[in-house]
């Protein structure tokens, strides 16, 4: 992973923010092949310009720079989408 921050595309920061307006519980998959699940709570910028996702984990929240993030799949029943997945290039949308 890059310490510089890369911009995500619009499209998967359009399902993000739906994710964190709706309280969706998520599983993320990262760039590290680590996971995080947890709820979304919100998006913020960081004086840097980064930009990162709050979650609301089993113990405590989380927070995850939005480029770090590989796969978004929601575990919330009748949720607007299913999975997202970002390349570099290009978001893929499952729905």
């Amino acid at each position: 992973m890059t310490n510089r921050y890369q911009p995500i595309d619009y499209r998967l920061q359009n399902y993000l923010e739906q994710a964190c307006d709706a309280h969706y519980d998520v599983l993320l998959e990262l760039t590290d092949d680590s996971t995080v699940e947890g709820q979304c709570i919100n998006t913020e910028i960081h004086p840097d310009r980064s930009e990162w996702l709050v979650c609301k984990t089993q113990y405590q929240y989380t927070k995850i720079r939005l480029d770090f993030i590989a796969k978004m799949k929601s575990l919330t029943p009748g949720s607007s989408f299913s999975e997202v997945r970002s390349t570099a290039t290009q978001a893929i949308f499952k729905g």
